[in-house]
């Protein structure tokens, strides 16, 4: 193993009248804490001035108020103090630094963190307990627990000069605010279509080196862009999320920013306001562009087999038709793509209007949705199989002229099919649209429409293409046998998911009734046999809808499944405590319908050195089943700006804000997150 642990820090303290001991570990010396008291005595003050200094051995690092996406502040817990009222934490300007390839804020070597404490009673003694909690970062992060005694007497009025030498370095290195210089703010402007913070402030006397922002959780503000123009400085911070995407801000959001200079610092806390920036290429661009890739590679998603099929099919039974005729079937099945995913964006919009919880792919969490999509399925198998043809209505046949009816429908039965699987990009683009406005999901999901359909793009662009394809023959007939079992195995699939709205007895029995009646549209084919039996489907499926084990809510796969790992319920309100406890917690939050959520957890969760990992004494592994809706998940999912799954996250002692993981998971994604919580 690259990484070792370092024992450090020996929790153990003793006091005297004029100095705070320190706490240490001989043998590591990793880290050392002390608190420094620049008088001896209370002596009638209402506010003493000290600190908490933490030194520490070579590489290590400890952090700042806001750590920014990995490590945590320094804290502690007076409990047990005498003739205290409280405390104030100052806070020094940090520096940025990187663990792994995450930015962090905070120090390095040595750091005092300034204090002012105020007592109850001015003519009492102040005796002070400090349970001093710092994580503490090199490799690896070691979350210490200090407990540090300090005793003042009342009467003492001596000074110690050491500390107070000691503490005005770091005092004059806390920031002012804004109004006790000559500075003014001048705008504090968030631009929602690049994602990027502008701040203006006049009046500086010394230039500003760099900014730091705090007030959002889960999001990253880049090293500021710096400029100057008649006496007002400008910083421009890109903003992203954990997932290093575009962030977005509430438009009342208050912030608290921070500028610094070679000569000390700046703060003020206000809120954004809407401006433009001009000349920037817009976010939305950018995340149109994701989008066209994540619909294009959804096409080499596993869930989208039986739409593969129907899209080999297409192109063989193309060989004979003419150039024109070609053009316009593959054009047809393009249009029903793009009207699919136009549908499900007006959808979306009216949804969120009204308040209503979605994402991509719920439609599966619906037993009716299943229902609907099983005799679909049913029908396109037949078909294939040459026992069903579909008839349309006289003058509608007109109108599609012939062969020509069912592309459109097809394009909009490969949307259906295809939105359990995510893919790279697709979650992104997806994200920023659900989450933006009415006209940036339309334009987001003519995107996805544009690179799902981009097959059939190219060959309306090119029709002779498919002219390499074999004379048609017997090996057509076989060919259609062989995607009408990939349509069978994605019926198969289907029934499978009603399992989580049924009792096991119900759905073994609707199981047995579905393979009879196919079996018997096979062996007897014809319009009689065919209305006959969706006539007790129609019965069958009202039953179901209707069913008590159905309207119960009965959750889906239970997580703690056949699987190796040790899971544990999805309880987020329990990730805190055991970031405390020092433990790090992965998060997996998946449904039986989700696809790509089987993929990664056969092909990466499953391997034994990732299993051993997740098993470990300090690991904890956490399942959440969005199979049927929840809202505690779904509530999850939007705090971080996600309306899809797989989700996977990282918390720890070194990530105590978490860090989001890659749709599709690889060893070295989960193994290197693992580590950089704090394994």
């Amino acid at each position: 193993m690259r990484f070792y642990l370092l024992l450090c820090l020996l929790l153990s303290s003793y006091a005297y009248a004029q100095q705070s001991a320190s706490a240490f570990d001989p043998a590591a010396k990793v880290a050392t804490a002390q608190i420094l008291s620049t008088a001896n005595g209370v002596n009638g003050a209402t506010v003493l001035s000290m600190g908490l200094k933490i030194t520490l051995e070579d590489d290590w690092k400890t952090y700042w108020s806001s750590a920014g996406l990995a490590g945590a502040p320094p804290s502690i817990d007076w409990q047990g103090s005498e003739n205290l009222a409280n405390v104030e934490w100052l806070w020094p300007i940090p520096t940025r630094m990187m663990v792994y390839d995450v930015e962090t804020y905070g120090y390095k070597h040595e750091v005092i963190y300034p204090l002012q404490v105020s007592v109850l009673d001015p003519s009492k003694a102040l005796s002070l307990t400090a349970k001093t909690t710092m994580l503490v970062c090199r490799e690896v992060c070691i979350r210490a627990q200090v407990n540090l005694v300090l005793n003042l007497p009342a009467t003492d009025s001596s000074i110690d000069k050491a500390s107070s030498a000691q503490l005005q370095a770091y005092v004059a290195n806390v920031p002012v605010d804004i109004s006790a210089t000559s500075a003014s703010l001048q705008q504090l402007g968030w631009d929602s279509a690049s994602s990027q913070l502008i701040i203006e402030v006049a009046g500086l006397t010394h230039p500003v080196i760099d900014g730091f922002v705090e007030g959002v959780d889960f999001t990253l503000f880049s090293r500021p862009q710096i400029s100057q123009q008649g006496g007002v400085t400008r910083l421009t911070m890109a903003v992203e999320d954990m997932a290093g995407t575009p962030a977005r801000l509430d438009p009342e959001q208050a912030l608290k920013v921070t500028l610094t200079s070679e000569q000390g610092g700046i703060s003020f806390t206000d809120k954004i306001t809407p401006t433009v920036i001009e000349q920037t290429l817009p976010s939305w661009i950018y995340m149109l562009l994701l989008a066209v890739a994540g619909g294009f590679i959804l096409n080499l998603m596993p869930c989208v087999l039986p739409v593969l099929s129907i899209k080999l099919l297409g192109v063989v039974e193309s060989v004979s038709e003419s150039s024109a005729q070609r053009r316009i079937n593959f054009l047809l099945s393009a249009a029903g793509i793009f009207v699919a995913f136009w549908l499900l964006g007006l959808l979306f919009i009216g949804l969120k209007y009204f308040g209503i919880g979605f994402g991509w792919g719920v439609q599966f969490q619906s037993a009716a949705f299943l229902l609907v999509m099983i005799p679909v399925l049913v029908l396109f198998a037949l078909n294939l199989l040459d026992k069903f043809d579909v008839q349309l209505p006289q003058s509608l046949m007109d109108k599609l002229s012939g062969s020509n009816k069912g592309h459109f429908y097809q394009g909009i039965f490969a949307v259906l099919l295809a939105t359990p699987c995510s893919a790279p990009f697709l979650g992104t683009a997806i994200a920023f649209a659900l989450a933006g406005s009415s006209w940036q999901i339309m334009v987001i999901f003519s995107g996805l429409a544009l690179g799902l359909s981009l097959p059939y793009l190219l060959i309306s662009t090119w029709p002779n293409c498919v002219t390499v394809m074999p004379k048609p023959g017997m090996w057509m007939v076989r060919f259609r046998q062989f995607l009408a079992v990939l349509i069978c195995a994605t019926l198969v699939w289907l029934i499978w998911l009603l399992q989580a709205h049924l009792s096991l007895m119900l759905w073994t029995g609707f199981s047995l009734i579905i393979c009879a009646m196919v079996i018997l549209l096979i062996m007897k084919p014809g319009p009689r046999a065919l209305v006959s039996t969706f006539a007790v489907y129609l019965l069958l499926a009202n039953t179901i809808i209707w069913s008590p084990a159905s309207l119960s809510g009965r959750g889906g796969a239970s997580t703690q499944s056949n699987s190796a790992i040790q899971w544990q319920a999805f309880e987020p309100e329990k990730i805190a405590g055991y970031i405390d406890e020092g433990k790090t917690v992965f998060i997996d939050i998946t449904a039986d319908w989700c696809i790509t959520c089987v993929v990664n957890d056969r092909a990466v969760l499953q391997r034994s050195d990732i299993i051993n990992r997740l098993n470990a004494d300090n690991v904890v592994a956490m399942k959440g089943d969005w199979t049927k809706p929840d809202k505690q998940i779904e509530d999850y999912l939007k705090r971080y700006g996600r309306y899809a799954i797989p989700f996977n996250q990282v918390f720890g002692p070194a990530l105590p804000q978490g860090k989001l993981l890659p749709e599709l998971l690889t060893k070295d994604a989960v193994a290197l997150a693992l580590t950089q919580a704090g394994q």
